[in-house]
């Protein structure tokens, strides 16, 4: 039977006190509060009932919206929470502290399971203790389904596609340049990447320094090495870059895509991600930026200090919609040709005016949720990562 058929709701919200929990809820009740059957869910009840007082302030049928209550400490009452529903959403990170629980009630449930996490770490130790049970139960776990790395995968996937489809052609190489953005980057978002790559010490965190870490382990490995902060100056693109700063997590990702499909992107495909900047003199500026932050999160008794200077982003979504934001990015793909031949290029443009961090991570996850909610089918992939779970986990 298919995981989480015949249950009361098709998309529970966990964690919907926090900003992209209440992001989430928000787009709900305005776009699909009459054809999605869901229910708000966290440990507050006080907290629950104010933020669907305030959202039936501005649609009457809010009201409605019922109200699950369960702690990340007590496992029975996730599992009754996630027995209701045939896919949970969690946006509640750190999820080496809080994730786990929740995982562990959604496979004993039989219930599908995203979130936004960007921590290859924990997600690493996650398939190894429990992608067995959950490929037996047919429960799939999708990961990084926020702006961490649904982009990075959506814009590989249509490269690849037209390159298969319309040139005929596998793909060798893709580049994906990010440039302009601008957005809310608060606490929760820091504290979440601080303890997975800084704070956390296990064999995973030394692990995911491996370019191919989430692949399964007997798969084919790429041509990629390791993650280099270096200046370069991409021919193709015309553009001074430097590494993008979530590249240690999308790049690894879009390459466990390539594994699970069996290496259909291409018999030796490359993934990198880079970040614009407009000379080699602001490259070498970004550069010593980049690298003095992540030494400055290695010193952990700063991370306090540093925490407290991050601004409190709020939780009203109607706010952060205000506030405005914005992103985009180019995608160059290289196509495989026999020796001697000269590769063809493919270029795709992303853009979007929606803050990245928040209001578009939370469109991303719910958009992944009811890719899971209204499919049909079974998949053997059933831990992946992609917000196109309907084609890529049929």
């Amino acid at each position: 039977m298919q995981a989480g058929s015949d249950r009361r709701y098709q998309v529970v919200v966990w964690g919907a006190t926090g900003v992209v929990g209440r992001c989430v809820c928000t787009t709900i009740v305005k776009h699909y509060q009459d054809e999605v059957k869901w229910a708000m869910a966290g440990r507050n009840k006080e907290k629950l009932e104010k933020i669907r007082d305030d959202l039936a302030r501005e649609y009457p049928a809010a009201k409605s919206i019922p109200i699950l209550t369960g702690d990340a400490e007590d496992q029975d009452s996730l599992v009754a929470i996630a027995s209701q529903t045939k896919v949970l959403i969690t946006t509640s990170g750190p999820f080496a502290k809080l994730g786990t629980p929740v995982v562990e009630a959604c496979i004993s449930a039989g219930t599908h399971y995203c979130d936004t996490t960007g921590e290859v770490p924990w997600v690493m130790r996650m398939i190894k203790a429990h992608h067995v049970e959950a490929a037996r139960k047919g429960v799939k776990i999708v990961n990084f389904c926020g702006f961490d790395s649904i982009p990075s995968e959506l814009g590989t996937t249509f490269l690849v596609n037209h390159m298969q489809e319309k040139l005929n052609r596998r793909c060798k190489k893709v580049t994906h340049l990010f440039g302009d953005m601008a957005g809310k980057f608060g606490q929760g978002t820091v504290a979440s990447l601080a303890f997975a790559y800084f704070m956390e010490n296990s064999p995973e965190r030394r692990q995911s320094s491996d370019p191919y870490c989430l692949d399964p382990p007997d798969s084919q490995r790429g041509p990629d090495g390791g993650d280099l902060l270096r200046i370069h100056f991409n021919k193709a693109l015309k553009k001074w870059t430097i590494p993008f700063v979530m590249a240690p997590v999308n790049t690894r990702v879009v390459r466990r895509s390539n594994a699970l499909l069996h290496h259909s992107y291409g018999s030796n495909f490359s993934y990198e991600e880079v970040a614009e900047v407009p000379n080699v003199f602001a490259a070498g500026i970004a550069l010593v930026m980049l690298t003095l932050s992540c030494a400055l999160f290695i010193c952990k008794p700063l991370y306090p200090i540093i925490n407290g200077l991050l601004p409190y982003v709020g939780s009203d979504p109607e706010k952060i919609i205000q506030s405005g934001g914005h992103w985009n990015s180019t995608m160059v793909g290289e196509t495989e040709e026999q020796p001697g031949h000269k590769s063809q290029l493919v270029f795709l443009k992303m853009k979007s005016k929606r803050d990245p961090g928040y209001w578009e991570t939370s469109r991303l996850l719910l958009e992944s949720a009811l890719c899971l909610a209204l499919q049909a089918g079974h998949s053997s992939h059933v831990w992946s990562h992609h917000c196109h779970s309907a084609s890529l986990v049929p």
